[in-house]
C-alpha cells in the first residue's frame, strides 16, 4: 500500500499544475449544484413512513384536517379576559380567520366561532345554537356570556383560561397551502391586533416551522463562525498563513462539494441538512490538518518540498483513507432509518467527506508541490507547544503507571455504566425552544394558560352509519376515560361529548345515569342536535368518527402512556363491529420520530462499531488491531451516555445524532495514532521511544484536530434551538473525551498487552524510509 502510495504522489508531484487544474474544475462542476438546493421545512420528511402511527395519521388528516392547527392565545396585560376590547379582538380574529384561504371551518375554534355550538331546549324542541353571535355592549351583556361559557361543560377551559387571563382562537387549514405561508398569512392577520394591552401568543406546526426557516438561514452565521474558529485554531497551531490556507481550502472545497451534491440529488434544506457545512468543515479541516502536520515533520527531514509530498502521503495516506472512509460510511449508515431527513443529512455528510479524502490526494498535494515553504518550516505555533504541555502528564502517566491508566478509565467505565440506567429516551419538544426566541416565549404563555394544545387523536372506522351506535358511542366514552385516568391529560373530545349534553340538556331529569345505549334514542339526539360542529368529528356517512385527547406536554413519555392506557382498554374491551386506529395527532407523531430515530441510531452506532472494527483491521492487518481501535470508542461513547444519565439530559434524536458523530469522527484519533505507533516502533524498535515520538507527533495533531472540531461546532452553544445548542455543548466534550481515550487508554494497553501487530514492525521498517528520502 505504501509502495502504490509513493508511486501515485510521485505521478501527481511530476503533473502538479495539471491536477491542481482539473481537480479545481472538478470541484467547481460539483460544487455548482448547490445552486439547485431548496428549502423545505415539510415535517412529513422527517417521519418514518412505515411506521403505523404516522400511516394513522395522515389517514386521519385526510378526512378531519388537523396537521395545519395553529392555536393564537390572546393575553390582556392587566385584568381577565371579560372585557370588551378583548372581546372585540376575538370576535374579529374569528371573522378573519373565517376569510384565510385553506381553512377547515368546522375546526375553528373560540368563543365566537360559528361551528362552536351548544345545544338549547327551545320550548321542548332540540336546538343547536351559537356560544355567542356578537360581542355584547355593555357590562351586563359580558356578565351573561361570562356566565353561559362558565355553565356549558362542552368548552369549559377550552375556550378562555381556567384563571380567566387568556382567550384561544384555534384555526385547521387544508394541505394545500404551504405551511410557512399559512404562518405568514396568520402572522399577518394577528399583527392588526396586537397592541401594548394584549399580547398574543402563537403556536402550532406551521408557526414551528415559520421559526425553523429561521434557524436554516441562521446556519449561515454560524458556518461563518465555524470557519472563524477554525482559521484562528489553524493559525495557533501552525503559527503562519500557509498553516491556516491549506486546510481550510480543503474544508471549504469539501463544503461545498457536498452542498454540491445534496443539490444534484435533490436534497432539501431544513435545520438538520443545514447542518452537513458545518459537520464536512470541521472534519475535512481535520483531516486536512493531520496530512499538513505530517509534511511539516517530512519537510523539515528532507528539506525538499516535493520529497515531503512523496513520503507525507505514502505514510499517512494509507491512514487518510481508513479513516476518512470509516467516516463516510458511519455517516451513510443513516440511511439504513428510513427517515428522509436523516438519509440526506448522512449522505451529505459522506459526500463531503469523501470530497476532503479526495481533495487532499489530488489538489493539495499539487498546492503542496508548487506553493513554496518560505517561512513556514516548522507548523509549530503556540497552540501546539501548548499541547505539548497537556501531553506531557499523559505520556508519563502511560509510560510509567499503565495499569494506573487503564484502571481509571475502567473506573470511569463503570461509573458510567452504573447511572445509564437513569438515562431516558423521552423528550418535550416544546422545551427545544429558550425564552431568548419569541417561539420559546410564545409556547411559555401556552404552557401557563392553554397547557392542552398536544394532540393525540383516535380514528374510529365501521360501516356506514355504525358511528351513531350505541356500541360507537359507548367505544368513544371508554377510550376518552382510558386517556383522562393518565395525569397529564387536559381534556378529551368527542361526537359522545356532544351527544351526552344534548340529552342533558332536551332530558335533564334522565341524564343523570347518563346516555342510554339505545339506538333509536342515540338516533333521534344525532337528528336534533345536528350542527355543524359534527363535521369536525363525523364524516357525512357516518362510518368514521375521532376521538380527539389534548396532552399537557408535548412529551414522548405521557404520549407513551396514554397509548398504554388505550391499549389495555381495548384489550379488555374488544370492539365488535368497528376498528380502532391508535393514533395520529402531534403527540404520537412526534414520539413516533424519537423512537425511530433513536432506535436506529443504536442499530446505526453498532453498524458503525463493526464497520471501525473492519477497516482498522484491514490497515492493521489483524482483527486484534481492529479491536484497539474500537475500545477507545466504546469507552468514550459509554463516558457520553454516563454524562447525559447524569446531567439528565435525554438520549433523544438529538443526544443520538451526537453519540454517532462523536464515534464517526472520534475513530480517526485511534487510527492515526495507532499506525503512527507502529511505524515509529518499526524505525527505533524501543517501544517507549516510539510512545513519546508518537505523543509528540500524531498526540499533538491529535489534540489539535479534537480542538479544532470543538471550536467549529461550539459555536452553535450560542443557539436559541435547543437541539444545535447541545451539539455546541456535547460534541467538543465527545471530541476531548474520545482523543483524551486515545491518547491515554490506547498506548497504556499497548504497554501492558505489547501487542504483535504492533511490535512485530512487519510493515514499516527503517528501509522504508530510507527510500522515501532517496525518493
Amino acid at each position: 500500500m505504501n509502495s502504490a502510495l509513493q508511486l501515485y504522489a510521485k505521478w501527481v508531484t511530476r503533473r502538479a499544475p495539471a491536477v491542481l487544474l482539473v481537480s479545481l474544475l472538478l470541484a467547481a462542476i460539483v460544487a455548482a449544484g448547490m445552486t439547485r438546493l431548496e428549502v423545505d421545512l415539510n415535517t412529513d420528511q422527517q417521519l418514518p413512513a412505515d411506521n403505523p402511527f404516522v400511516a394513522v395519521d395522515r389517514k386521519i388528516r385526510k378526512e378531519f384536517g388537523g396537521k395545519n392547527f395553529i392555536a393564537i392565545a390572546l393575553v390582556p396585560e392587566s385584568g381577565s379576559v371579560w372585557r370588551r376590547d378583548v372581546l372585540q379582538a376575538v370576535y374579529d380574529l374569528t371573522q378573519d380567520s373565517l376569510r384565510l384561504p385553506e381553512i377547515i371551518g368546522q375546526n375553528l375554534v373560540s368563543l365566537f366561532s360559528p361551528y362552536v355550538r351548544v345545544p338549547v331546549d327551545q320550548g321542548g324542541v332540540l336546538a343547536s345554537d351559537y356560544l355567542a353571535r356578537e360581542v355584547p355592549a355593555d357590562d351586563a351583556g359580558i356578565a351573561g356570556l361570562r356566565q353561559r361559557y362558565r355553565s356549558e361543560p362542552l368548552f369549559r377551559d377550552a375556550l378562555v383560561s381556567a384563571d380567566e387571563r387568556a382567550a384561544l382562537v384555534m384555526l385547521d387549514f387544508y394541505d394545500g397551502v404551504e405551511s410557512t405561508q399559512l404562518a405568514a398569512a396568520v402572522e399577518q392577520m394577528v399583527a392588526k391586533y396586537r397592541s401594548p394591552d394584549i399580547r398574543i401568543a402563537l403556536t402550532g406546526e406551521p408557526i414551528i416551522q415559520r421559526f425553523q426557516a429561521t434557524i436554516v438561514r441562521e446556519q449561515g452565521l454560524f458556518f461563518a463562525g465555524t470557519v472563524a474558529a477554525i482559521v484562528v485554531v489553524l493559525y495557533l497551531a501552525f503559527g503562519h498563513i500557509q498553516g491556516v490556507i491549506l486546510p481550510a481550502a480543503t474544508a471549504l472545497l469539501s463544503t461545498a462539494m457536498a452542498m454540491g451534491f445534496m443539490g444534484l440529488a435533490g436534497f432539501r434544506v431544513n435545520p438538520w441538512t443545514g447542518a452537513v457545512s458545518l459537520v464536512v468543515m470541521t472534519v475535512a479541516a481535520g483531516h486536512s490538518a493531520q496530512m499538513l502536520k505530517r509534511y511539516y515533520e517530512e519537510f523539515r527531514f528532507l528539506h525538499d518540498r516535493t520529497a515531503a509530498v512523496v513520503a507525507s502521503a505514502s505514510r499517512i495516506g494509507a491512514v487518510m483513507l481508513a479513516a476518512g472512509g470509516t467516516a463516510a460510511c458511519g455517516f451513510a449508515a443513516l440511511s439504513l432509518l428510513g427517515i428522509p431527513t436523516l438519509t440526506e443529512f448522512g449522505l451529505g455528510v459522506a459526500s463531503g467527506i469523501v470530497a476532503a479524502v479526495l481533495l487532499e490526494m489530488t489538489f493539495m498535494l499539487a498546492l503542496r508541490t508548487l506553493w513554496p515553504v518560505g517561512r513556514s518550516r516548522t507548523g509549530e505555533g503556540p497552540l501546539s507547544r501548548g499541547l505539548g504541555v497537556v501531553l506531557a502528564p499523559i505520556e508519563f502517566a502511560v509510560i510509567r503507571h499503565p495499569r494506573a491508566v487503564v484502571a481509571t478509565f475502567a473506573l470511569v467505565t463503570a461509573l458510567a455504566v452504573a447511572v445509564t440506567p437513569r438515562l431516558t429516551t423521552e423528550f418535550d419538544t416544546h422545551a427545544y425552544w429558550s425564552e431568548r426566541h419569541q417561539l420559546g416565549r410564545d409556547l411559555r404563555v401556552f404552557e401557563r394558560h392553554f397547557p392542552s394544545t398536544t394532540t393525540l387523536t383516535i380514528l374510529l372506522e365501521g360501516e356506514p352509519g355504525s358511528m351513531k351506535s350505541p356500541e360507537a358511542i359507548g367505544l368513544m366514552t371508554g377510550l376518552q376515560q382510558a386517556m383522562a385516568a393518565e395525569p397529564g391529560v387536559g381534556r378529551t373530545f368527542s361526537l359522545a361529548d356532544m351527544l351526552r349534553r344534548s340529552f342533558e340538556v332536551f332530558v335533564p331529569e334522565e341524564a343523570g345515569s347518563g346516555l342510554p345505549a339505545d339506538a333509536a334514542l342515540i338516533g333521534q339526539l344525532f337528528f336534533l342536535a345536528q350542527s355543524p360542529a359534527f363535521d369536525g368529528y363525523v364524516d357525512r356517512t357516518h362510518s368514521r368518527a375521532v376521538v380527539r385527547g389534548f396532552l399537557n406536554r408535548d412529551d414522548s413519555g405521557l404520549t407513551r402512556r396514554v397509548l398504554a392506557r388505550l391499549e389495555l382498554y381495548l384489550r379488555q374491551n374488544p370492539p365488535q363491529r368497528i376498528q380502532v386506529a391508535l393514533a395520529g395527532g402531534v403527540g404520537p407523531t412526534v414520539m413516533a420520530l424519537n423512537d425511530h430515530t433513536v432506535n436506529g441510531k443504536v442499530l446505526n452506532l453498532a453498524i458503525l462499531l463493526a464497520v471501525i472494527f473492519g477497516f482498522s483491521s484491514i490497515l492493521l492487518r489483524t482483527a486484534l488491531g481492529g479491536a484497539y481501535v474500537v475500545a477507545p470508542l466504546a469507552v468514550a461513547l459509554l463516558a457520553n451516555l454516563g454524562l447525559f444519565a447524569g446531567l439528565g439530559v435525554a438520549f433523544d434524536l438529538t443526544g443520538a445524532s451526537i453519540a454517532a458523530i462523536g464515534v464517526s469522527v472520534g475513530a480517526d484519533y485511534a487510527i492515526y495514532f495507532l499506525y503512527r505507533l507502529r511505524e515509529e516502533f518499526a524505525a527505533g524498535g524501543d517501544l517507549e521511544a516510539a510512545l513519546r515520538r508518537t505523543m509528540h507527533t500524531s498526540g499533538r495533531a491529535i489534540l489539535f484536530v479534537a480542538v479544532a472540531i470543538s471550536a467549529g461546532f461550539g459555536v452553535y452553544a450560542l443557539s436559541d434551538f435547543r437541539p444545535l445548542a447541545m451539539c455546541g455543548y456535547f460534541i467538543p466534550v465527545t471530541m476531548l473525551v474520545s482523543a483524551v481515550a486515545a491518547l491515554a487508554l490506547l498506548p497504556a494497553l499497548v504497554v501492558l498487552l505489547r501487542p504483535r501487530f504492533i511490535l512485530a514492525s512487519a510493515q514499516i521498517s527503517p528501509e522504508d524510509i530510507r527510500i522515501a528520502v532517496s525518493a
